[in-house]
């Protein structure tokens, strides 16, 4: 019984999250603006065949001509240093659609952010395992011969911390 309800509703969720556009953005038609925030976000000029996917089905065609102007436009906001350094901090590779922008510096800023977050990355996972190692020790007795290890491995990830957050600084 369950299954006839769970399925069709899975089905659903996974036709609806394929849409890039609802009825209303597809019926609205302001396609310069859909195409500057798609530029904006860095999506690749094929990504309007999506939107004309999405949009099919209520018999509506996008306005490519204006979607492009406007995704030209959103690729300035996308394609400077600093989006290119906030998305190596989130660990996110450049998209491949700066065409005609100067890529050194996007390069340049897009590996400081990937370096910014792998160290974070690494802090993280070394702060997880410290507060592995403090659970372990409060669960052991004092005298047990266990805690000498633990208490070592907790000074090394200390100084390991420290290490790789001064490392981070370089990436700022």
């Amino acid at each position: 019984m369950a299954f006839r309800v769970i399925l069709p509703l899975l089905c659903f969720f996974a036709v609806a999250s394929c849409a890039t556009l609802s009825e209303d953005a597809c019926r609205g038609g302001d396609w310069t603006n859909i195409g500057f925030r798609d530029g904006a976000e860095g999506r690749s000029f094929d990504f309007v065949e999506k939107h004309a996917k999405a949009c099919a089905e209520f018999g509506i065609a996008p306005d490519v001509k204006s979607w492009s102007s406007g995704r030209t436009k959103g690729l300035a906001l996308y394609c400077t240093p600093e989006r290119a350094y906030s998305e190596g901090r989130e660990g996110n590779r450049l998209r491949p659609v700066c065409e005609g922008y100067d890529q050194r510096p996007l390069e340049h800023a897009n590996i400081r952010g990937l370096n910014y977050h792998d160290l974070t990355q690494d802090i993280l996972g070394a702060e997880n395992r410290l507060s592995e190692i403090s659970s372990l020790l409060a669960a052991l007795p004092d005298g047990d011969p266990a805690r000498a290890g633990l208490v070592s491995e907790r000074t090394r990830l200390r100084m390991q911390i420290l290490r790789l957050r001064s490392r981070r600084t370089a990436y700022l």
